[in-house]
Order: C-alpha cells, then structure tokens, then sequence
C-alpha cells in the first residue's frame, strides 16, 4: 500500500503530538504551542459535512481517528483536529477508491490552512517535488489437473513470486509521472540464477498531462490495459500506449491505442518484424443511476488469429487460437458493460460481438463473448474482473471477500493480447491447449475466490478455476476438460 514520503510533515506533526495527546487520545494545544505555529483553534460546528466525510472514510479503514482506532463524531472537533486526520487520509490516497478520494480531496481543500501549518505537502508549491514510493510482495502456491493428458504442474513450479516496487510524482501543476519495476513474470523458487528468478523489468512507465489539448487527462507510455470494459478485455502486464479521458457532463469518454502484443522480430527485419500489433479503443459511459453505470464502446484490432493442427506449437508457429484448424487477418467488435450496486454487494458484466476478417477454417466469423461477477468486496478492485485488483480494504484486519465469475467466450472473439482472463488460470504454457496463455479463447470458465486481511496490508487469497473448452468441435479433443486451477497466495502492500 501507499506510504508517502513526507518528511515535513512528521517533522511537524511529532513534536506537537507528544506535546498535545490527551487522555482521549486526540490533541489539546497549549498556548505555546499556539503562539509558534498559529493554528486555527475554532470548533468545527455540529452537522458540518466534514464529520460524517470522515465517518466515512474511518468506516472504510482509510483514517482511525481516536486511540480505540474508531471515528466517533459524537463531540465536537477544532479545525486543527481535524487537519490530524486528514493528513493521515491523505497517506492513504491511493488505497482508496473514487468516492473517499473525492472525499479526501475535500477534505483536503477544507482545511488547507491547517495542513499545511502541520507540513502536510498539499499546496501546489509543495506537490511539485512529491514523490512517492509503494509495492507489493506477492508468494503463491499452484496446483492443476489439465484435461485430455496435459502435463500437470510439479516440483518447484507449484510455487513462485513476484515483487514490485512503484514510483510516481510530479513534474509540475499538469504533468504527472509514473514508474514500475517488476520481477519476471512467473519467478519459481530454485530459479536465483536464471532470468526467471532474478530479472526485473519496467511494466509502467506513464506521464499523464491534465487539460491538455482539451481533454480532461492524456496518458502516455507504458500501463496495464484497462480501458475498455470491466476487463474482459484486459491486460495486467504493461502495454504500450496512449489513454485519453473526458467527461462531458454524465457523460465520461475514452479513448485508447497501442500496442498488445510483442515483436519477436523487433529491429531485425525478418519475420513479423515492424508488426505494430495496434488494438485501438473507444468507450462512452453513463451514470443512469447512484447503483448504475453502464458504457458502451467500439474496438478495432490489427491483430491476426493463428492455429495449428496440434493445438500447440509446431514448426516455430506458435498459435494463439484455443483451435487446431481456422485463422483470421485481424478483427473488430463492439462491448456493452455494466456494474450494479447491489446491497452490500456489487455484480459486472461485459458482453461482446466480434467480426473477424479473413477468416478460415470453419472459425464462426461473427463470435461472442460475455462474462458477469459477483463480490461482497468492498475494496479498490469490486468493479473490475478479478484479480485487477484487491477486493478487500488490505488496511483493515479481519475484512474479507468472496467473488464468484463465470465466462463465455467463443474463438477469436477477443484479440490475441487483450485476454482479460489469460495468466488468471496457471499450468504449462507448452500444453497443447493452454489455459494459462489462451485462458480468454474458445472455452467457458468458472472463477471462485476469498479474500481475508489476515493482518494489516497482509491479504490471504483462495482461488479455484474450472476451464473448459466452448466448441470441441475445434479441437478434435475428446473431452471438453481444459485445465482446474487451485490455488493459495499470500499479498503484502506497502
């Protein structure tokens, strides 16, 4: 989770907390104290919204205002107390989701004064030179039993690790920047000396500029793809491109192009090289009501869709279609989103209609693909697929999630690349028919998980996932049984 690195303001805040703390566990300052830093002492009146705000956010686990870790709000607070605690919402922004850091910014803006009188760095002036460091430590344990005699996952490749470390900051009152850097994908103990154990790589790598060429926000570089959908269409790994955002009105745009897939051949002139692989996007979404939100959207896809009579690689083809016969040239389609609050509950669902050019090979020219999810969670990831991103509030012991998800996706109905679901379901990518490379194409899948904070930013996860292949009539296999996924890992956010 996010620690800022805020010097001044703990240079500040220590030697007035330990002059200050009260039996109540809040500050009372005395008039030394007063006179040296000339804080606002005024009493917030009763029934300001700034109380019930930070009802919310200490009901969320982002701020514990009193020694019992509990926000009470049943006495009235100075303005300065109040700068306490939104200073440490602040340290917490980018735990949060959309609405408290709306309410984080507000409450920011409120009392600006005194934040800054505590030397928390929310002017301008100040927010120029922030830069912030997270990351995460994930360890998982693997099992599956793949279908139609795949090799099953053994030895030291039922475990393995990742860890990432992330750098943002700003450039100046528009421009803002980030960095990742991450250990190989798919890091299995007993590997320190190969690539697989010890290389790093940059998976973001972005500048953002605010209003610029009248649009709300235009991104740049190197990014997880996340813009279209609730991530049918997905990548969790970087890939390079341009995000453009506006909102006009209810209405929100945006708009992405890039790069999915990479260049084997990159810079030799053979092969497939100079192929841009260009996935292009293009998304409208509306709020119809508090509950509601659904978008509409538009893809274009220069990627082309490969198979081999085997399934798997052969004669250095390597293929990307769930398939042993048919092919495509590139494909387009159009997505139809939605997520619904439902109590304490929240379901998502995409849904997709494709066309492929060029097709071959008894390929269905026009597929289909949908995907719905339920969760109880709570956390920054409720509205995306799983794993995006934690369903739980990883600062609060004890929260804890289930989700359950189920896909249908025809062959060829998403690009090679922007699987959502591919990586989500782990077994040899050698097998003829993988689930862990081509876990978005030609199958159906149920997805189960539970989330617990175990302890704080410390989250245990429990995930099973049943593939099967959709048509098997593309396959000449003799059972539909793709691959099962058990899985155990344990996540730590700083």
């Amino acid at each position: 989770m996010k620690k800022t690195k805020t010097l001044k303001k703990w240079m500040a805040i220590v030697p007035l907390a330990l002059m200050s703390i009260t039996m109540a566990g809040m500050p009372v300052f005395d008039t030394p104290v007063y006179a040296a830093v000339t804080p606002s002492f005024s009493d917030v009146p009763a029934g300001h919204w700034a109380y019930g705000a930070v009802g919310k956010l200490a009901k969320a686990g982002i701020v514990d205002g009193y020694s019992d870790k509990t926000f009470k709000g049943d006495r009235t607070m100075s303005r300065y107390e109040f700068a306490f605690i939104v200073a440490k919402a602040m340290d917490k922004f980018e735990t949060a989701d959309e609405a408290n850091k709306e309410l984080i910014d507000k409450l920011s803006s409120e009392f600006a004064g005194e934040l800054n009188r505590l030397g928390a760095r929310v002017t301008k002036l100040e927010e120029k030179t922030k830069i912030t460091v997270s990351g995460d430590t994930r360890f998982r344990f693997v099992a599956d039993d793949p279908g139609n005699g795949a090799k099953k996952l053994k030895g030291s490749d039922n475990f393995d690790f990742r860890q990432r470390v992330k750098f943002a900051g700003k450039i100046n009152d528009n421009l803002e920047w980030t960095s990742r850097f991450a250990t190989n994908y798919g890091n299995k103990f007993g590997n320190s000396d190969t690539a697989y154990g010890s290389t790093t790589y940059v998976d973001m790598m972005t500048v953002t500029a605010k209003n610029f060429l009248g649009m709300d926000s235009i991104r740049i570089g190197r990014n997880p793809l996340d813009v279209i959908g609730n991530g049918l269409i997905g990548k969790a790994v970087g890939v390079d491109g341009v995000l453009v955002k506006k909102q006009m009105g209810n209405v929100k745009f945006r708009a992405w192009t890039g790069n999915v897939k990479s260049d084997s051949n990159l810079g030799t002139g053979l092969g497939d090289s100079g192929n841009a692989n260009q996935l292009t996007t293009g998304e409208l979404g509306v709020n119809l009501a508090d509950n509601l939100n659904f978008r509409a959207g538009y893809y274009w896809a220069d990627i082309s869709g490969v198979s081999t009579t085997t399934g798997g690689t052969l004669s250095g083809v390597t293929p990307t279609l769930n398939t042993n016969r048919g092919s495509f040239d590139s494909s387009k389609g159009w997505i139809a989103s939605l997520d619904y609050k439902l109590g304490n509950c929240t379901m998502i669902a995409d849904y997709i209609s494709s066309n492929l050019d060029g097709v071959t090979g008894g390929l269905p020219s026009n597929p289909k693909a949908w995907a719905v999810q339920l969760t109880n969670g709570q956390g920054p990831g409720r509205k995306a697929f799983y794993s995006a991103a934690p369903f739980v509030r990883a600062g609060i012991v004890g929260d804890n999630a289930w989700m359950v998800s189920y896909r249908s996706v025809e062959a060829g109905a998403i690009p090679n690349g922007a699987g959502g679901f591919d990586t989500t379901g782990v077994g040899y990518a050698t097998n003829p028919y993988s689930s862990f490379t081509r876990g978005t194409d030609n199958v159906n899948g149920l997805f189960l998980a539970y989330e617990n904070v175990i302890a704080k930013n410390t989250v245990l996860s429990l995930e099973y996932q049943d593939i099967k292949i959709k048509d098997r009539g593309l396959t000449g296999l003799s059972s539909d049984s793709l691959d099962k996924t058990y899985m155990m890992k344990f996540e730590f956010f700083y």
